[in-house]
């Protein structure tokens, strides 16, 4: 059985031939979580650039990928520091059970037996759908562009705003006061400031930015847990001269149309988006 999930392709092993292969060429690095995934397409970049991001990706894989590969071209990364991302880290959330994907199709590092294991690392159930849906009936889960953009949230399958509003706030919203999510943001914070000063020394230019949402994901935020989220991410951009912030989180550009749900843009939102953060990349000075 592990054998067989482990033929299965998949979106992680896809960007890691790419990366593997193409990594050199690189100019614009796309980092994050399904933020980055469904806001950034490479196609409307003009620099070469690739979207590395994934669902639920946290800073700290963000941080191996990039140090990882030697990206000798590399000189803009674009990475978002969305509503959560300064309290999430992928082993400690719900979705823990996508740490062994890093381990298993990016080569990334870990010591648990749990990581270098599909079987150990999902429920059974799970396990064997997978199998039937791809074996019996031939059905792929890749959703990634040949660049790495994610095609699967189209606007003609957008979901309700109201209701996606008021289940993404509070699905992202943690008690950050908590000793838990105040050593995950220490935590994402060190690393930030690592990031930040391997890309100094590298001559790379980090962009951060709160990337666009609709207003009833908005309304239903936690002022300070955002507030935070804004002072720290201004912060960063003020101390290096290589980090440039933009909070986009409620820019007017962006209307009911361009979002697929209340937190996530629709293939028209992305190629919005995408253009606005290629002019600024050619803009920076």
């Amino acid at each position: 059985m592990e054998i067989f999930l482990r033929n299965i392709p998949n979106d992680y092993l896809f960007k890691k031939k790419y990366l593997d292969e193409h990594s050199s060429e690189i100019e614009t690095l796309i980092l994050g979580s399904s933020h980055s995934l469904y806001g950034f397409n490479p196609e409307y970049f003009t620099s070469k650039t690739f979207n590395a991001s994934y669902i639920s990706q946290t800073l700290n894989f963000d941080y191996e990928i990039f140090h990882k590969y030697k990206f000798k071209n590399l000189k803009t990364i674009v990475l978002p520091i969305s509503y959560f991302s300064l309290w999430e880290n992928l082993r400690n959330g719900p979705e823990s059970w996508r740490v062994k994907n890093y381990i298993l199709y990016l080569d990334l590092h870990s010591k648990l037996i749990i990581d270098h294991s599909e079987i150990l690392s999902n429920r059974l159930n799970i396990n064997l759908e997978r199998l039937v849906l791809f074996y019996i009936f031939g059905k792929q889960n890749i959703i990634s562009s040949k660049l790495g953009w994610g095609t699967n949230f189209k606007s003609e399958y957008a979901h309700d705003l109201i209701q996606t509003g008021k289940n993404r706030a509070y699905a992202n919203t943690y008690d950050i006061n908590s000793d838990e999510f105040q050593n995950i943001f220490n935590d994402n914070k060190l690393i930030l400031n690592l990031f930040i000063n391997e890309c100094k020394d590298r001559n790379i230019r980090l962009l951060l930015l709160n990337p666009p949402a609709f207003k009833t994901f908005r309304n239903n935020l936690n002022a300070n847990q955002l507030k935070i989220t804004i002072e720290t991410s201004e912060e960063f951009a003020s101390e290096y001269d290589n980090c440039l912030y933009l909070n986009l989180i409620d820019d007017s550009n962006f209307i009911a149309e361009d979002f697929y749900d209340a937190d996530h843009l629709s293939e028209i939102g992305a190629e919005k988006l995408s253009k606005l953060i290629n002019k600024k990349i050619n803009n920076w000075k």
